[in-house]
């Protein structure tokens, strides 16, 4: 191009040339030539393409761009343009011309792709939903726009619609996951459970699923169980770090330290700079006494993930046992800023302060502490009783499930999920005087917990007041608009007040999300004779 090609470009002269790019960005000749002969879409995808196979991103975009001032309305090279802006991490501006060839070429399913994982990448998932659900209905087979799809509708908080969408699909591991993870933000946990458990059995390797279900066994009292499972993982796979890690972080909770401080060792030799590794080392070192080397290592952690609480407060312990009351305090009150929730750290922390002479200062982190602390024991007390009253539904003792899951209520009385639980047997038991009771306890403690507003809209309908069953099923409706089941428990009370149409609206709903549902076309039938009649 020389410098008459540098001069010129300076004053502009060829800058509405289509196929005038920066001098660095030179493709093959045979592709160069055919841009100068034929400057097509097709030619500029495959001169853009080969840029973006060689690493080239920025070329690549720089070819699109010009291209599409040829030809603005190719789908193709919109497309192209977008996935190289997703690629090289410009995701906000891949999305408008991504937009652009879903509009010229809406039946194109990878379109449809990138645009909910970029939208979902902005956490922009509400937007992303339609989207997945595109591509989903162009492929009903597409593992991915499935995983995509039940992804969004957990973070958007629809996990009734995500579990209808997966529980009768064939499911991978990350579908698994994501059903488990749905049942367990919709607190039916012994669902996720199962699903975990099943998924282990046709993936038995998976780190995922293996961390998810021990950390629905600690969660639920499973100790053992969970660190049974971690332990089996960590033979199997043995050179596998994440299942090590997996390992080493159920036995540093369960206090098997003897165990976990070679394992400690040998992962940290393997991943010297790992903040989790360098943070549960040095933590095992605290333990130990070995406050040197624990230092050396939190100090690592805190400058690799400042936001690691843990990591923060374990060298503030360090600190106060070196004698260096200031760092510790700096480090305590930064793992307090940062959500700490170990009473310790209070404790800690008023030790720290006492040193310093903030005497005053440090009465209110003892003040702290206890309160801390009473929770704490509440919530374990709580976490016991409701493992044992589980048990007892198991082997179908719901008198003494009742009597547990009340001892739980009462030392976690704010406890939403306790209380629904609590609800679940005394319906069994025929207690339905209580069950409302609990239900109401539920709703009031947690206003979006949809199950509990779903419960109750039942006790309602059975109790003959339609117009309270209506609200109910009406609030879970709007939280689950998935939910075949819901929708037509609110045609049922529609029906009920004679109010056909509204009912009839509601049963389409329910068909349109589960053609096959007998309920829905069985109330269908019901209703348009009901509406004939009248």
């Amino acid at each position: 191009m020389g410098l008459v090609f540098v001069a010129l470009a300076g004053m502009g002269i060829f800058a509405d040339s289509p196929f005038i790019w920066a001098e660095a960005c030179i493709g093959p000749p045979a592709l160069e030539a055919r841009i100068h002969a034929h400057p097509d879409a097709e030619a500029y995808s495959t001169l853009g393409t080969w840029f973006g196979q060689n690493h080239r991103l920025d070329c690549a975009a720089q070819v699109f761009q010009s291209g599409l001032k040829l030809e603005p309305g190719s789908a193709l090279l919109n497309y192209l343009l977008g996935l190289n802006l997703y690629e090289s991490g410009r995701i906000q501006e891949s999305i408008l011309p991504l937009q652009q060839s879903i509009q010229l070429h809406p039946e194109e399913v990878h379109g449809h792709l990138l645009l909910a994982a970029a939208l979902t990448s902005l956490g922009r998932d509400k937007e992303a939903l339609p989207e997945w659900e595109a591509a989903l209905k162009i492929d009903p087979t597409s593992k991915v726009a499935l995983d995509g799809l039940a992804s969004a509708l957990i973070a958007t908080g629809d996990y009734g619609t995500a579990i209808s969408q997966l529980r009768s699909s064939p499911r991978d591991e990350n579908l698994t996951l994501d059903l488990a993870i749905a049942y367990g933000d919709l607190g039916m946990f012994d669902n996720a459970a199962h699903v975990l458990a099943e998924g282990l059995k046709t993936y038995p390797n998976s780190d995922d699923l293996t961390r998810a279900l021990v950390t629905l066994d600690f969660q639920e009292g499973r100790i053992e169980e969970g660190l049974a499972l971690a332990e089996k993982l960590a033979l199997f796979k043995a050179h596998d770090i994440e299942a090590q890690r997996i390992y080493l972080r159920t036995l540093v909770t369960t206090g098997n330290n003897d165990v976990a401080a070679p394992l400690s060792r040998k992962l940290l030799a393997l991943a010297p700079h790992d903040p989790e590794i360098l943070t549960l080392s040095g933590f095992l070192e605290r333990v130990a006494g070995d406050y040197r080397m624990a230092r050396k290592h939190l100090d690592e952690a805190v400058t690799l993930s400042p936001e690691n609480t843990s990591a923060r407060f374990n060298l503030g312990v360090v600190l106060l046992e070196l004698q260096d009351a200031a760092g510790a305090k700096e480090q305590l009150e930064k793992a307090v800023e940062l959500g700490a929730t170990d009473p310790q750290v209070h404790f800690q922390l008023a030790k720290a302060l006492r040193l310093l002479g903030k005497t005053e200062e440090a009465q209110q982190q003892l003040e702290l502490y206890q309160q801390r602390q009473k929770e704490d024991s509440d919530k374990m007390q709580a976490a016991v009783a409701s493992s044992l009253a589980a048990q007892a539904v198991k082997v179908g003792d719901y008198r003494k499930a009742a009597d547990l899951y009340r001892e739980a209520c009462a030392a976690q009385p704010d406890s939403a999920e306790l209380a629904y639980r609590l609800a679940l047997v005394l319906g069994t038991l025929g207690d339905f005087v209580g069950e409302r009771a609990a239900l109401e306890k539920a709703i009031k403690a947690d206003p979006s917990f949809v199950q509990a507003q779903y419960k109750l809209g039942y006790l309602e309908s059975q109790a003959g007041d339609d117009a309270a069953a209506e609200q109910q099923f009406r609030i879970a409706v709007k939280a689950l608009p998935g939910n075949a089941q819901a929708w037509v428990s609110l045609a049922a009370t529609l029906g009920s007040e004679s109010r056909f149409q509204e009912a009839l609206d509601a049963v389409d709903n329910a068909l349109k999300l589960d053609p096959n549902n007998a309920a829905a076309q069985d109330l269908r039938m019901k209703l348009v004779a009901a509406q004939v009649q009248h």
